[in-house]
């Protein structure tokens, strides 16, 4: 098997769709581990939300708590209202009845927000818990898909690599060493096509000669510019081989 353009164009894309399943295989854990990531994050929030409605609950259960002594202190103060006989003593206790009262009051004000508070908050709970529950059912879809494209794509990327290595017979002997190091520098960028007289690696016009090799086939061209291995563009390449007929 010779280097034409046709040979070459086909190493080019097993290397390209190389590079892809290469950077799938990298990609996917990366953003799992995102996925993951932000699924912690949230399940924290749903914690917080969580211990911010337990707080609530305790407060209500504490000024309900306060209500009722505030209630048995009034109801204490009634009692001694009937049994003081100086007029100073009576006033000074109904005093202190109306000054509970308007505690009391302040209490139920308190009570009455702290129900709505801990409604609102449960049901905003209810509701972060409902997305929590449906991302993390995707993160484990998504998990799943993962480990199960995961062997094919390495078997697809053992078969390419295969196929490279087989392709790459082509080079001739003498320009592997600096083809290799080509494909070192560049990876799956190592060739281009060259098309209207110019590398599309680099978008450099390479010279007629370069170009007549390039037609001709006879020996293998790399990019004067950018140092990528040449071929000829497709389409260039088939009307050039009609020409020479």
């Amino acid at each position: 098997m010779s280097a034409t353009a046709e040979v070459l164009r086909d190493l080019h894309l097993l290397h390209q769709r190389a590079k892809a399943l290469r950077d799938r295989l990298a990609s996917a854990p990366r953003t799992l581990a995102a996925r993951q990531a932000a699924l912690a994050t949230r399940q924290a929030d749903v914690e917080k939300a969580r211990k911010a409605l337990q707080d609530a609950k305790v407060q209500l259960s504490k000024n309900e708590h306060a209500l009722k002594g505030q209630q048995a202190k009034i109801d204490d103060h009634k009692v001694r209202l009937n049994q003081v006989k100086k007029n100073e003593e009576y006033k000074a206790l109904q005093n202190q009845i109306a000054h509970d009262k308007a505690a009391m009051s302040k209490t139920e004000d308190e009570i009455l927000q702290g129900y709505e508070a801990v409604e609102a908050q449960a049901a905003g709970l209810a509701k972060i818990e409902a997305e929590v529950k449906s991302f993390a059912q995707d993160v484990t879809s998504l998990q799943a898909e993962i480990e199960s494209q995961a062997s094919a794509h390495k078997a697809q990327l053992q078969e390419l690599e295969t196929a490279i290595v087989g392709a790459e017979t082509s080079i001739p002997e003498d320009d592997r060493e600096r083809y290799r190091r080509t494909v070192r520098q560049f990876g799956a960028d190592a060739l281009a096509a060259c098309e209207n007289g110019a590398c599309l690696g680099c978008f450099t016009a390479v010279t007629t000669q370069m170009l007549n090799h390039l037609i001709n086939v006879d020996q293998l061209m790399f990019c004067k510019s950018c140092g990528r291995l040449l071929y000829l563009a497709e389409h260039e390449a088939t009307s050039s081989k009609g020409s020479r007929r």
